[in-house]
C-alpha cells in the first residue's frame, strides 16, 4: 500500500493479514493513481490561460474518473462478498439457536421451579395485602414490597397505617365541624349586620319624615306670616289713602277759604308728602324683608337636609378587615368620606 491511502486495520477490528487481503483488491487502482500523480504535477505547472493546458487537464480528469469508478466497482464486489459471508455466518448461528433454545428453556423451567413458586406466593400475598390496605387510602401500593414483608413487619405496618388513616379521618371530621361552625357564625354575623342595617335605614327614614314634617310646618308658618303681613300692609295702605284723601280735602278747603295761608298749607302738604314717602319706603323695606325671609325660609330645609346627610355619612361604621389590601380600601373610603362631607358642609353654608 502506498502513501496515497493510509488505513489502520486495528481501528476496524481486523488483523494485518485479513486487511492485506482486502487492500490487495484495491492495489491496482492505487498504482494507477500513482502514475497519474506525475501527470498532475506537470499540468499544474503549465500556464492556465493556454488552451492546451485546458485540454490536458480535461484528459487527466477523465482518467481520474475512470480510476474512481473502477475503485467503486471493486468496493461493490468486495462488499457483496462480505455481506454474503455475514449472512452465511448468521445462518449457522440461527440453526444452532433453533436446536438448543427449546432444551435450554425446559432446563431453565426445571431449574427455577421452586423460585417461581416463591415468586407466585409473593405475588399473591402482594395482591391480598394491597386489597387489605386499599380501604386505608394508601398511595403507591404497587411500589411497596408487601409480598416480601414478614408477617411481623407487615402487621406492624398495617396497624400503623390503620392508625394514621383513622387519625386523618378524625382530623378531617373535626376540620369539617370547624368549617361548618365558622359558616354558622358568619351567617349569624351577616344576619346581625342585616338587622342593624335595617334599623339604621328605619331611623334614617324616620329622621327624613321628621325633617319633611318640620319643613311643611315652617312653610305653613311662613305662609301665615306672609298673609298677616299682607293684611297689615293693605290696612296701612287703606289708612294712608284715607289720610291722603282727608288731607287733600282739608287742603282744598283751606285753599278756598284762605288764599293767604297757601304757602303755609303748601309747606304742610310737603311735610305730609315727605311722611308718606317715608312710609312708602318703610312699607317697601317691609316687603323686601318679607321676600328675603321667604327665600331664606325656603332654603333652610335644604340646608338642614344636607346637614343631616353629613351626620348619616359620619355615622357609617367601617367593617373590621384583616388583609392589607382591604385595610387600604377602608383608608381610601374614609378619605373620600371626609372630602364628601367637607364638600356638602361648604356648599350648605352658601344656601
Amino acid at each position: 500500500m502506498t502513501d496515497i491511502v493510509k488505513l489502520n486495520p486495528s481501528e476496524y477490528g481486523l488483523d494485518e493479514t485479513k486487511a492485506q487481503q482486502i487492500a490487495s483488491q484495491f492495489q491496482p487502482m492505487l498504482d494507477k493513481m500513482v502514475e497519474l500523480e506525475n501527470e498532475f504535477n506537470e499540468i499544474v505547472k503549465l500556464p492556465i490561460e493556454e488552451k492546451t493546458t485546458s485540454l490536458k487537464a480535461k484528459e487527466l480528469r477523465l482518467k481520474y474518473v475512470k480510476v474512481r469508478t473502477g475503485t467503486a466497482e471493486i468496493h461493490k464486489q468486495q462488499k457483496a462478498f462480505y455481506l454474503a459471508g455475514g449472512r452465511f455466518v448468521d445462518g449457522w448461528k440461527n440453526a444452532q439457536l433453533f436446536a438448543s433454545q427449546g432444551i435450554e428453556d425446559k432446563l431453565e423451567e426445571i431449574e427455577k421451579y421452586a423460585e417461581n413458586l416463591e415468586k407466585e406466593r409473593i405475588r399473591q400475598l402482594q395482591l391480598e395485602r394491597e386489597l387489605e390496605l386499599e380501604q386505608y387510602e394508601v398511595e403507591n401500593l404497587t411500589s411497596l414490597n408487601l409480598g416480601s414483608m414478614s408477617s411481623e413487619v407487615y402487621n406492624a405496618f398495617l396497624v400503623g397505617t390503620k392508625a394514621n388513616y383513622e387519625a386523618k379521618k378524625e382530623a378531617e371530621r373535626k376540620a369539617e365541624e370547624q368549617r361548618l361552625e365558622q359558616i354558622r357564625k358568619e351567617a349569624e354575623e351577616r344576619e346581625a349586620q342585616r338587622l342593624e342595617n335595617e334599623r339604621l335605614k328605619k331611623e334614617a327614614e324616620e329622621r327624613e319624615r321628621a325633617i319633611e314634617a318640620e319643613r311643611k310646618a315652617n312653610e305653613e308658618r311662613l305662609r301665615k306670616e306672609r298673609e298677616e303681613a299682607e293684611k297689615v300692609l293693605a290696612e296701612e295702605r287703606r289708612k294712608a289713602d284715607e289720610e291722603r284723601k282727608k288731607l287733600e280735602a282739608e287742603q282744598a278747603e283751606k285753599l278756598r277759604k284762605e288764599r293767604e295761608e297757601r304757602e303755609k298749607a303748601e309747606a304742610e302738604l310737603k311735610r305730609k308728602q315727605d311722611e308718606e314717602k317715608a312710609e312708602s319706603e318703610r312699607l317697601a323695606k317691609i316687603e323686601r324683608d318679607r321676600i328675603e325671609a321667604e327665600r331664606k325660609a325656603l332654603k333652610a330645609p335644604d340646608k338642614i337636609k344636607l346637614t343631616e346627610l353629613i351626620k348619616q355619612f359620619d355615622s357609617i361604621e367601617m367593617p373590621t378587615v384583616k388583609s392589607e389590601e382591604a385595610k387600604k380600601i377602608i383608608e381610601n373610603i374614609l378619605i373620600l368620606r371626609g372630602k364628601l362631607t367637607t364638600f356638602i358642609s361648604e356648599n350648605a353654608n352658601k344656601l
